[in-house]
């Protein structure tokens, strides 16, 4: 493109002020006086699908479908919808090419070139919008997601080096993916052999850009079911032609800041919490939440902003792995039985026929993983042990006693405590009270005792067993 000489301002400089200095233009309380100075031109908004550096100057050209008119001289706004943290500039039109370097005055409803004056300081990018300040934050995000599509996918057909992923947010990869997969998806009766594998190629760097981004946002937020306090899980049931039902992997939601607001209208503020996960200073804050919520609590992956796919868990986080500790030192966790006690847990008292049938599909999960689960039993020693040997066996010095938690039991017996994992048994038994862990079955306690499983305040997310409820339901 061959734009002419740039339009002179006072002092050859560029007016520029960011959202933090005059308020949101898409506020509806947000000062209209800050555009007098400026040239008002008529209503029009803009998606950049591309962007071209200039020689010798700051300016920057940007390339999308006008809607309105635009005109040299106007004063615009620009946003990057998707980013989480980018300011909102105001700048000025210097210069328009249309219909193969046309230069113009205006330009309405079509394909357009525009030089933005010191464009280049700016983040401008494939996504950014440029807009009058009277339009709708609607007309906004539109032309920021057909931007990404006609640009990215219309235009060059996903064929970008990793420079230009590196340029795109988090939001902006999972919109991206979103749109790619449903022309994909559309079009999938003509495709061969070899576009399949391309674009299986592209679905695969950005799942590996999304899980990298994941994990490098200063911070991101997450769902918290208030009756369970743990990020809410979600997962659907399939029945089989056989009669038989299948559950998908359940997965957490996360939500990226740029969308916060808007995905917060989908989440009744009665039963959930959108609850912010920071990176931190270690860089580490987001993957070690992901790390509890997959490995304590069962999780297998997480939705991003949307369900129409999801990310494994493995991907962000890798699972521990013991196979070289002592089994003495492994830690005790039950991620497969925590997740069905959460899902059950997150079920509200009131429930309709559909809804009691996905119950017991989660109980008949629930009760196999019960079986096999390895508990934790609170307890306190008035005396020390000996340490233990490699197989965890130490012996009671004589004389000492050891203190075992109990509850009253719902029938005649009392009931021994037990939890799936350090994290539960901490919440009512602390360590500077002395107390530890002794690792038993159920079937190490259900003759003399019933066992009350993860008695915590979260009383949603604990469950009574008697011995006659062990013999009918568990041990089959």
């Amino acid at each position: 493109m061959l734009f002419f000489k740039k339009k002179q301002t006072k002092d050859n400089e560029t007016e520029q002020k960011s959202s933090s200095d005059m308020g949101h233009p898409l506020s509806a309380n947000a000062d209209r006086n800050d555009m007098e100075d400026h040239k008002i031109s008529d209503s029009f908004y803009l998606g950049v699908e591309d962007t071209f550096r200039l020689k010798e100057t700051l300016d920057l050209v940007v390339v999308g479908k006008v809607h309105g008119t635009i005109r040299t001289g106007a004063a615009v706004y620009i946003s990057n919808p998707g980013d989480d943290d980018a300011p909102t500039n105001l700048t000025t039109v210097v210069g328009l090419e249309k219909n193969n370097r046309e230069m113009v005055e205006s330009a309405t409803d079509t394909f357009v070139g525009v030089r933005i004056e010191a464009g280049s300081k700016l983040n401008l990018k494939t996504g950014s919008v440029l807009y009058t300040r009277d339009i709708s934050a609607k007309d906004v995000h539109d032309a920021y997601i057909h931007a990404l599509g006609d640009g990215l996918i219309g235009f060059r057909h996903m064929k970008l080096e990793q420079a230009d992923y590196d340029k795109l947010s988090l939001t902006d990869l999972v919109e991206v993916r979103r749109l790619y997969k449903w022309m994909v998806e559309s079009k999938k009766e003509q495709e061969t052999e070899e576009l399949a594998a391309f674009n299986q190629q592209v679905f695969e760097t950005l799942n590996q850009t999304i899980c990298k981004r994941i994990l490098s946002v200063k911070e991101i937020y997450t769902v918290v079911n208030k009756r369970t306090g743990e990020p809410h899980m979600v997962s659907k049931t399939y029945e089989r032609e056989d009669g038989n039902y299948v559950t998908s992997p359940p997965d957490i939601i996360l939500i990226t800041k740029a969308y916060l607001e808007v995905w917060k209208n989908s989440f009744p503020p009665e039963r959930f919490d959108i609850v912010k996960i920071e990176n931190g200073e270690d860089g580490k804050g987001i993957y070690n939440f992901l790390g509890s919520t997959f490995y304590l609590n069962g999780a297998c992956g997480v939705t991003v902003l949307f369900n129409d796919f999801a990310i494994d868990g493995s991907m962000l986080v890798p699972k521990p792995d013991y196979s070289n500790v002592p089994p003495v030192q492994v830690p005790v966790t039950n991620p497969d039985l925590v997740r069905w006690m959460i899902l059950l847990g997150q079920m509200e008292p009131n429930h309709s026929d559909e809804e009691d049938k996905l119950r017991q599909i989660y109980y008949g999960f629930l009760f196999r993983e019960l079986k096999k689960a390895q508990f934790i039993v609170p307890i306190k020693m008035d005396a020390e042990m000996d340490p233990p040997d490699k197989d965890g066996k130490t012996v009671l010095k004589k004389d000492g006693q050891m203190m075992i938690a109990f509850q009253k039991g719902k029938g005649e017996k009392d009931a021994v405590r037990m939890y799936t994992d350090w994290k539960r048994l901490r919440m009512a038994y602390k360590e500077e009270e002395g107390w530890s862990g002794l690792i038993q079955p159920i079937s190490g306690m259900i003759e003399p005792f019933d066992c009350a499983i993860n008695a915590t305040p979260v009383e949603a997310l604990g469950c009574y067993v008697d011995k006659a409820f062990y013999e009918e339901f568990i041990n089959k």
